[in-house]
């Protein structure tokens, strides 16, 4: 009798263990560890992570990110995980592990889909709190970093800062201008009024660029300088980051506008990094994920307000 005891409970231990590791069982679900300001003057910055992806069969895909009310709000968190163990990653090395779980509800539709830290170990981080890092709202916050589900962060493609050649650079500029013909700009804030403007190559600037092992390289380029006193009106902001994706063989593909890259990583173990990119537009966050060599992505995204 005490042998069955023992062995049912044995296997018990192993069933919560199971559970409580991952709810969402073998599935690959990424989140995003944020450091996230306070909603009020005074109020301490607090750190979370934001659960955004899942992979499905052979694809990503996002988690519900959209509210149009309050009281979606109070419904949309059975949406995501009780709670999760999650391994902290970046740039193909592992920085620690963090346990959390699930708000009742969310208080704010920028909050959605975030989880509470619930370890009580140090919260990994990535050097200061920087304005650049806080997307739309611009407030100083520390770098967000990929959380995984399961223990993978290596970079097999080793995605790393470049520099585009001349040629390559030419060729981004083309596509850039295929994209934007035509362009309104201003004299000077006070006159904010807006007329045609015949911009130069040189006022097409790189923001970022990166090249991986494998010959691909992402670009992001953006005129310089809107001189308009107030946000681009439109689907399309020549003023804001354009990505492309420029293939081996030199082939161009526009990825998306307003957003930064926050690493590169092999988050399901099939032997090639994807991309997980920051969305920081007007009035709008979340996150991009590229993978099988940019054909595909998917982008979890919701508004401030």
């Amino acid at each position: 009798m005490r042998f069955y005891i023992i062995r049912s409970l044995a296997i018990l231990f192993l069933l919560v263990g199971y559970a409580s590791a991952n709810v969402f069982g073998q599935e690959t679900v990424l989140g995003i560890l944020e450091d996230n300001p306070g909603h009020y003057l005074g109020e301490a910055n607090d750190r979370t992570v934001r659960v955004v992806f899942k992979k499905t069969g052979g694809d990503w895909e996002a988690f519900r990110s959209e509210c149009g009310n309050q009281d979606c709000l109070k419904t949309i968190a059975a949406d995501f995980p009780d709670h999760m163990t999650w391994t902290i990653g970046f740039d193909g090395k592992m920085l620690g592990t963090v346990a959390t779980r699930a708000q009742e509800k969310f208080e704010w539709y920028s909050s959605i889909g975030q989880e509470n830290i619930a370890s009580n170990g140090p919260v990994p981080t990535i050097g200061q709190r920087l304005e650049e890092f806080g997307g739309w709202a611009g407030r100083p916050v520390y770098r967000p970093l990929v959380a995984n589900s399961l223990p993978y962060f290596k970079d097999p493609e080793s995605w790393k800062r470049t520099e585009p050649s001349a040629a390559v650079l030419g060729l981004l500029r083309g596509q850039f201008r295929n994209k934007f013909p035509q362009v309104t700009n201003c004299d000077n804030p006070d006159e904010n009024r807006a007329k045609p403007w015949s911009y130069r190559d040189e006022d097409i600037k790189i923001f970022r660029a990166y090249s991986a092992r494998s010959g691909w390289l992402v670009v992001s380029l953006h005129l310089d300088e809107n001189r308009c006193d107030g946000p681009w009106e439109g689907p399309a902001d020549p003023f804001s980051t354009q990505w492309f994706a420029l293939s081996p063989n030199r082939e161009v593909s526009f990825l998306d506008q307003g957003m930064w890259l926050v690493d590169a990583g092999d988050y399901d173990n099939d032997g090639k990094s994807e991309l997980v990119f920051t969305i920081g537009r007007y009035d709008r966050g979340g996150y991009e994920i590229f993978y099988d060599d940019f054909k595909k992505h998917a982008s979890f995204e919701y508004s401030y307000h």
